[in-house]
């Protein structure tokens, strides 16, 4: 009978050592570095949850915020210019005052989408215990990546600025194709940033978005414009607007700015007015229609005066933008 625990005993002890050696040792990335993914070829992130998928996505997610540059795209500055009706000698008069304000009409976030990222390893500290996942990211074909779209959108920015200074048939055309460069611009400004994050450096250009704007301003100030509206109070607010976006209003202008506005008949729900319209804006010159551009829109109050007031606040704050992607409409 001794004999049989003499035996058991070591037995039992190996099986005990061999349990303890099971236990998963705590690996070197959950400190924010691992000697298996060096600095120089990777990025890495962990995450934590409560089931695997979620510490999968946040790994993912803490990956990706590394990259996630936030380009404020408010480059068209317009002065902020407000044109009033007077009515003296029985006629109207129209004054244009210059406030020099700045009026802010594009803020759009760029985000770079992280690609090539993959859940690389996962653990658990014990049964039940939270979950952890490690995402990686290598650096040679990220870094191939944004090289490769910093290129191609400088080479898209040279052609479409050669074209618009020396092959555009129109004013309107130009316009077009330097936006659409500037548009270019702004994402590459993104694309760079991140590849400054993977190699401390970045590349330059020959024409940034800045620059862009800057030649885009030019060409407004070059155009003369006449208006036209459906009413007097449309007039001012569209005349208000071109001013702010820096185009020369006259009478014999080279090209006209229509505006109207297509209005449904407004609806009661539970007290409150609703009413639903389109602004349409049309460009053209002489008699040919260069461009005509719709926006929805909705608005409500709980009166009809209160209506009308908000409808008017849209369109002044609206109309500097929606004139600016007339002129500039990039396809």
């Amino acid at each position: 009978m001794m004999s049989i625990y003499r035996f058991s005993f070591p037995v039992l002890l190996s099986v005990l050592i061999v349990a303890c050696s099971s236990t998963p040792e705590q690996p070197e990335w959950l400190m924010g570095s691992d000697s298996s993914y060096p600095d120089s070829r990777y990025l890495i992130a962990s995450g934590e949850g409560s089931s695997q998928s979620v510490a999968d996505n946040r790994a993912l997610a803490n990956l990706s915020k590394i990259f996630q540059v936030s380009v404020s795209d408010s480059s068209m500055d317009f002065s902020q210019s407000t044109v009033s009706s007077q009515v003296g000698n029985g006629a109207s008069q129209r004054q244009v005052q210059n406030d020099q304000k700045v009026s802010r009409f594009v803020n759009t976030q760029a985000q770079q989408m992280l690609q090539g990222a993959k859940i690389a390893e996962r653990w658990q500290s014990a049964q039940g215990g939270p979950l952890y996942s490690l995402a990686v990211l290598e650096k040679g074909p990220a870094i191939q990546r944004f090289t490769q779209s910093i290129n191609s959108a400088d080479r898209d920015t040279l052609s479409a600025v050669n074209y618009a200074q020396n092959e555009a048939p129109s004013a309107v055309a130009a316009l077009a194709a330097l936006e659409q460069a500037r548009q270019k611009q702004v994402q590459r400004m993104n694309d760079n940033n991140n590849l400054r994050v993977l190699t401390g450096s970045g590349i330059s250009t020959d024409y940034d978005a800045d620059e862009l704007t800057a030649i885009i301003r030019q060409s407004l100030a070059k155009m003369t414009m006449r208006s036209s509206a459906q009413d007097d109070v449309n007039l001012v607010m569209l005349q208000s607007a071109m001013a702010d976006v820096g185009v020369n209003q006259a009478v014999d202008g080279n090209y006209n700015i229509d505006m109207q506005l297509e209005q449904g008949a407004s609806e009661n729900r539970q007290g409150w007015l609703w009413q639903r319209g389109n602004l349409v804006l049309s460009l053209s010159d002489g008699n040919t229609n260069v461009a005509t551009k719709r926006w929805p829109y909705k608005i409500s109050a709980q009166t009809e005066a209160m209506l009308v007031q908000r409808l008017n606040e849209k369109l002044t704050n609206d109309l500097p933008g929606n004139i600016y992607q007339l002129l500039t409409p990039v396809k």
